[in-house]
């Protein structure tokens, strides 16, 4: 959403929801820090929110096990009003309390019995699952601390989390820039302190959760006569998510065996084996052609000597990386008949090394179409580089820069990995990228 706010001066702002109720305020008031890394392709995606917790408010509400939360301004809130929850578990803060005799242990409301003057902080009501339930069983005047409830459970692990990054009026425009992050699930949290530093708590979150079917449960099972998009949507659909298939390329298996293996796995080695890209999350499975997304025009210009480059490195491998030309070559044991092509890049050596392949294919075209693709998943990695940027909301995974002021390493660039990092002090953005192949039709 682009909003006006030319009245206010350049910032960075987060919004974060837990089980799709914002819980902002709260973040906001004790963050320390909040990270999200953004892979291109093969590795989950993760979110980490690190907050103060001196006063011990945050290890009081992870021992609630919230499945939703609600966060009312004091100014809405006033003596006797009615107030909705979802779960029959209610938790309230210091500003506020509801009737000691309402105990119910599924979703109902509560009346608020007082006000506590001059309080500061919001009012929350988070709701339990309702295979769990408790009560507020006396009036809260003073800290969090002095709330007693009761719960059968105190694991958080398994809710949804979400967050936005704003940069307000970055530009100086009035306007907003936004990235959503996108939805995770909380895989677990870290406490910690000592000394003279004060307690710190880390919720961790990740996009392709440990426990979804998708990652856990092995398989056997024979594909046969299927394409990969077919198997993609398969495995989708069992396992209740989207996919989306972004390639024009499509091999067809006669017939792959998934032996003992889960979902992901088998995918991910068949896409990698076509030279496809795959990324997962809790909510999709999408598999695109990195070709298609190197072709596309650079969003941004990282120059040397640049206000926003606050470091960088750059990297050379000619490990495997060195090919020249692709040769594959596949002979039908029933017919006899041999199927090969020889691709060879534009810009290619003359003298370099040939990559030689003998997998199925069955015409020359996918002889052709496997021959770019391995040797674009083999030469890759050749011309490497990392920045450290101030924050931009516009630079993702996937999407390509031009690079330039660094001589032999100057060029496009495509981005493998996406770190955006939101402190009290400000916004910063670590990149990884590899440079960008030349792409042939």
């Amino acid at each position: 959403m682009i909003v006006n706010n030319s009245e206010f001066a350049r910032r960075t702002e987060i919004v974060v929801k837990i089980d799709g109720v914002d819980v902002s305020a709260d973040i906001n008031k004790y963050l320390l820090s909040m990270t999200y890394t953004d892979h291109e392709e093969d590795k989950a995606d993760d979110l980490r929110i690190e907050v103060d917790d001196r006063e011990g408010r945050w290890l009081v509400w992870l021992k609630e096990k919230p499945s939703s939360a609600q966060t009312v301004s004091t100014d809405e809130f006033k003596m006797g009003d009615v107030v909705e929850f979802k779960g029959g578990h209610h938790y309230v803060s210091s500003v506020a309390t509801v009737s000691a005799n309402h105990t119910p242990r599924t979703a109902g409301t509560a009346k608020v019995t007082h006000i506590a003057k001059g309080a500061l902080h919001p009012i929350h009501l988070i709701g339990i699952t309702s295979n769990v339930y408790g009560w507020v069983d006396e009036q809260l005047i003073g800290d969090v601390e002095q709330t007693t409830a009761h719960s059968n459970n105190s694991d958080i692990k398994g809710l949804t989390l979400s967050s936005i990054i704003i940069q307000k009026n970055w530009h100086g425009n009035g306007k907003d820039s936004v990235l959503d992050c996108g939805v995770f699930e909380i895989d677990g949290f870290d406490v910690s302190g000592g000394g003279r530093q004060g307690a710190k708590v880390a919720l961790k979150a990740v996009s392709l959760p440990h426990s979804s079917t998708v990652n856990t449960v092995k398989k056997t099972r024979a594909w046969e006569n299927i394409k990969l998009s077919a198997i993609a949507g398969e495995i989708a659909n069992k396992n209740n998510l989207e996919c989306m298939f972004l390639s024009a390329y499509d091999p067809l298996y006669s017939r792959r065996e998934q032996i003992q293996t889960s979902d992901i796995v088998f995918l991910q080695r068949l896409c990698k084996n076509a030279g496809i890209a795959l990324k997962a999350t809790a909510k999709k499975i999408v598999l695109f052609d990195e070709a298609d997304f190197e072709r596309k025009a650079a969003v941004y210009n990282i120059k040397r000597g640049a206000a926003d480059v606050k470091s960088y490195r750059f990297g050379t491998s000619s490990n495997d990386t060195k090919y020249s030309k692709c040769h594959v070559s596949y002979t039908d044991p029933q017919s006899g008949q041999t199927i090969e092509y020889t691709y060879t890049p534009r810009d290619s050596e003359e003298d370099g090394q040939t990559l030689e392949i003998n997998e199925k294919v069955n015409s020359r075209d996918e002889a052709r179409q496997l021959a770019m693709k391995r040797l674009r998943q083999k030469n890759k990695a050749e011309f490497s580089a990392e920045f450290t940027l101030v924050g931009n909301v516009g630079l993702v995974a996937g999407v390509t820069v031009a690079v330039s002021g660094w001589g032999v390493f100057d060029g496009k660039y495509i981005i493998e990995t996406a770190t955006h990092s939101v402190t009290g002090s400000g916004y910063t953005l670590q990149l990884k990228l590899r440079r960008v192949l030349t792409v042939d039709s």
